[in-house]
């Protein structure tokens, strides 16, 4: 009789055991903490997209490429007789532009300028020179303003002043703006900031 219980005893603890732990299921409970973890999100600047591009490109911040300069006015024959009117003699801040009239990029130069002197008026005079007629491109893009173009004495007095050492054009448009001592203070090649340029007319002014 005594075998017969602790054989029911035995047979009972296995059965327990068996239920406490012993099954080959492994899923996890929802409530589980082991989930797996979600993704993160994609930090500023990525797009997430596979396959694409984890960055985007910098914007270039054209102002921060720009130049000033402080260097004296250029004096000589070769200097405009408006310009020495202007700068040398009233010490009047002026910006001296240098353009050609079949550039897109001369025309959206010209209307940047103006909405800057309707900002700020009264800071600058402005003299423009087309030079259209009067240059040639080497193969790099390279303006060569050529004296041998220009029909008359004005207009060679215009060229010789845009190839001045002090000026130096050599594209177009082309920006030299002069302060109220007759400095020049910043000269630009090409479309400006027209932030920076801007400010350049307010310093001119000051």
């Amino acid at each position: 009789m005594r075998r017969l219980v602790v054989a029911v005893f035995v047979v009972g603890v296995a059965l327990s055991l068996v239920g406490c732990g012993g099954s080959s299921d492994t899923s996890t409970p929802a409530s589980s903490s082991t989930a797996a973890p979600v993704a993160a999100a994609p930090a500023a600047g990525q797009t997430g997209l596979k396959g694409a591009p984890t960055t985007l490109p910098d914007i270039v911040n054209r102002s921060e490429n720009e130049t000033t300069t402080f260097a004296p006015f250029p004096t000589g024959e070769n200097v405009p007789d408006v310009l020495k009117q202007k700068i040398t003699t009233a010490k009047q801040p002026t910006l001296i532009f240098f353009f050609d009239s079949g550039q897109k990029v001369s025309t959206d130069t010209r209307t940047m300028i103006d909405a800057i002197r309707n900002r700020n008026r009264g800071m600058v005079d402005l003299v423009a020179y087309d030079l259209s007629k009067y240059v040639t491109a080497n193969s790099d893009g390279t303006v060569v303003v050529d004296p041998s173009l220009a029909a008359d004495p004005a207009q060679k007095q215009v060229v010789m002043f845009a190839r001045d050492p002090a000026i130096n054009v050599a594209f177009t448009p082309f920006i030299v703006l002069t302060d109220s001592q007759g400095y020049i203070i910043y000269k630009h090649s090409g479309l400006p900031d027209s932030a920076f340029l801007e400010r350049q007319v307010q310093r001119a002014a000051r």
